[in-house]
C-alpha cells in the first residue's frame, strides 16, 4: 500500500477523512495488520477524540490539557494530505500545459518551431519590417523591430542558406557601431531552400536605438557576408 494510506491512521480514527478516503482506507486496514493496530489503540482513547475539530485546534494556541497527541497526529497527516493534493495538482497542470504545448508544436514541420508561434513571428508580423537579400548568395531576409526602453528588440527571418554553417546577425548604427543581436548555426539541410522550406526565424536585441540603426548584416563567423538589410 502507499505511504498516503499509513499517514491516514489518525485521520481515520478521529472520522476526519471525507467519505471517498474512509471507504478507500477501509480497504487498506483489511490487508494491513499494523495500521490497524493503530486504529484500535486510537479508538480506545474514546469518542471524544472522534469529534475533535483539528480545524479549530490548528488555528487556537495549543493547550497539553486538551490537545492530545492523536490530535496532533492527525492534524499533522491532514497537512501532509493537503500538501500532497497541492503537489499532485500542480503536476497535473504541469502536464497539460507540457501536452498543450508539445501538440501545438507537433504541427509545425523541421526544426524551427518559431516559424510558426513564438515571439519572433508575432515581432515580424506586428513590427516595423525591412528585407534584403543577395543575388550572389542567393540568401533573403526579413528584419523586423520593435523599438525599447533599453534599445531595439529584433526578429529575423532567414531563408535561402544552407549548411553547416554558424552564422550572426549584426546590427550597424549610422555611426559605424555594430553589435551582434544572434548567432546560431545552419545544418546541412539548411533554412528556406528545396527539401527544407521552412525558414529560420530568431529574435534578439541590441542596445542601438531604431532611428540610429542603418543596416543589418547576416554573415558566418568567418566574417563572409550573405546578406545586408537597410534599415
Amino acid at each position: 500500500m502507499t505511504q498516503a494510506h499509513h499517514e491516514d491512521v489518525a485521520a481515520y480514527a478521529l472520522g476526519l477523512l471525507d467519505p471517498a478516503e474512509r471507504e478507500e482506507f477501509a480497504r487498506h486496514l483489511s490487508g494491513c495488520a499494523s495500521c490497524a493496530a493503530e486504529v484500535r489503540t486510537f479508538a480506545s482513547m474514546g469518542e471524544l477524540l472522534r469529534y475533535a475539530d483539528p480545524d479549530g485546534l490548528e488555528a487556537a494556541p495549543a493547550d497539553p490539557g486538551v490537545e492530545s497527541l492523536v490530535v496532533r497526529r492527525a492534524l499533522k497527516e491532514r497537512r501532509a494530505r493537503r500538501l500532497h493534493r497541492a503537489f499532485v495538482s500542480a503536476a497535473a497542470c504541469v502536464a497539460v500545459a507540457a501536452g498543450v504545448y508539445l501538440a501545438v508544436h507537433a504541427t509545425a514541420s523541421g526544426p524551427n518551431p518559431d516559424s510558426v508561434h513564438g515571439p519572433a513571428r508575432a515581432l515580424l508580423l506586428t513590427g516595423r519590417t525591412y528585407t534584403g537579400a543577395d543575388p550572389a548568395t542567393g540568401v533573403s531576409a526579413v528584419v523586423g523591430l520593435e523599438d525599447k526602453g533599453w534599445g531595439t528588440h529584433v526578429a529575423l527571418e532567414l531563408k535561402g542558406v544552407r549548411g553547416p554553417l554558424r552564422c550572426r546577425l549584426l546590427a550597424v548604427g549610422d555611426d559605424g557601431r555594430s553589435e551582434v543581436v544572434a548567432s546560431w548555426g545552419v545544418p546541412s539541410a539548411g533554412y528556406g531552400v528545396p527539401g527544407a522550406p521552412d525558414p529560420l526565424v530568431l529574435h534578439g536585441g541590441t542596445s542601438l536605438p531604431e532611428d540610429e540603426l542603418n543596416h543589418f548584416s547576416v554573415e558566418t563567423l568567418d566574417g563572409r557576408l550573405l546578406a545586408t538589410v537597410p534599415v
